[in-house]
């Protein structure tokens, strides 16, 4: 396996002290650790109901996709997939 700088060094990414990248010989995979930020307006009992997700264009890349890319969001009982929609 090659050492992780390379895949960043590939695609011309800054390496991030917290992201975790392993390269395969076939893909590449980069986790890392977010929050899910209260989002929209809160209701009369002052809870929030919907929450967003910031992701950086290097994560993006990783993908396949860029800002602005139409994706499906897939809900699962203990995960969440975002996928290209075409």
């Amino acid at each position: 396996m090659a050492p992780a700088t390379t895949a960043f060094a590939r695609q011309g990414l800054p390496e991030r002290l917290t992201t975790r990248l392993t390269e395969d010989a076939d893909y590449v995979t980069m986790a890392r650790k977010k929050k899910l930020s209260p989002s929209g307006s809160k209701d009369q009992n002052g809870s929030y109901h919907n929450a967003h997700l910031s992701l950086h264009e290097d994560e993006l890349s990783i993908a396949g996709l860029e800002i602005g890319d139409e994706v499906f969001v897939r809900v699962y009982d203990d995960s969440i997939t975002v996928q290209k929609a075409d």
